[in-house]
């Protein structure tokens, strides 16, 4: 299942639409009373909701579970999870080590403050509404286009990875107006993206730019802008991972993407999963 542990009940909530009015309900007790009927039968539940058990058992198979039994089970976990204390360490004692967790901690919350939900729907629509994805970045930012493409690719979105300039130019005159492209440099003034962005934009392709510059000329080129926080004025930002806010942004994006059609990104996420293993 996708949704496991603490994104279980996020899942049932942005799946509502999807239930008929019973099994809404049964939905909405889930989410506001998760303990209680972790500890419940299938027959105490639906006579406590006053619903069959036949509905419960279509719930939990139009949120992908075989039935209620491997339901309960998800939901036991939820509830372990949440309540499992947090391990203690003593890496961050360390005084160098200490600092390159609140750097982390920095960039986490830096992206989560500045991000907005707006934020997400706006670049969730553009990939739904693309025929195809291009995405375009050179050296570190080329290494996050990798994962963009591998990441959205397994649930259903085609999506075309360019990390080399001249071939991200020729990819670019190919878009239509059914296209988007993504333009990823963290800095705004990555010369090759942004020349691959501008033909693209000649094109009538959508264009999204990824930066850590709103001002850059790549953003104006955009139709629309995601922000990431850069790592360059950190104390110890020399010692992150560049692509780190970039995997962050991608993560927040996947999991509204996937929400939003839940059904069907994890019937094709798993599809390609069982695929490789038949390699």
């Amino acid at each position: 299942m996708e949704y496991l542990g603490e994104n279980l009940l996020h899942g049932i909530a942005c799946s509502m639409e999807k239930f008929t009015s019973s099994e809404a309900e049964l939905a909405e007790y889930i989410v506001k009373n998760p303990d209680e009927i972790s500890q419940l039968s299938i027959s105490q539940i639906a006579k406590k909701i006053h619903i069959s058990p036949a509905t419960i058992t279509r719930f939990c198979q139009k949120i992908s579970f075989s039935g209620f039994n491997e339901f309960k089970h998800e939901l036991k976990r939820y509830i372990d999870l949440r309540n499992k204390p947090a391990a203690a360490s003593d890496i961050k004692e360390i005084d160098y080590f200490s600092k390159l967790y609140q750097n982390h901690l920095e960039i986490i919350e830096t992206t989560f403050r500045k991000m907005t939900y707006f934020d997400i729907q706006q670049a969730v629509s553009l990939l739904n509404s693309a025929q195809k994805v291009h995405v375009y970045g050179i050296g570190n930012s080329g290494i996050a286009a990798q994962e963009f493409k591998w990441k959205f690719f397994r649930i259903g979105i085609q999506v075309e990875c360019i990390t080399d300039p001249h071939q991200a130019a020729m990819d670019a005159a190919l878009s239509t107006d059914n296209s988007l492209v993504i333009g990823i440099s963290v800095s705004g003034r990555t010369k090759e993206v942004i020349d691959a962005v501008k033909i693209a934009k000649k094109q009538g392709a959508s264009i999204l730019a990824i930066t850590s510059d709103k001002k850059s000329e790549l953003s104006k080129l955009a139709d629309f802008t995601l922000g990431v926080m850069s790592k360059s004025n950190m104390h110890m930002g020399q010692n992150i991972s560049p692509t780190l806010p970039l995997f962050l942004l991608f993560d927040l994006i996947y999991t509204d993407l996937v929400a939003k059609d839940y059904m069907n990104r994890i019937q094709t996420r798993d599809k390609t999963l069982r695929a490789l293993e038949d390699i």
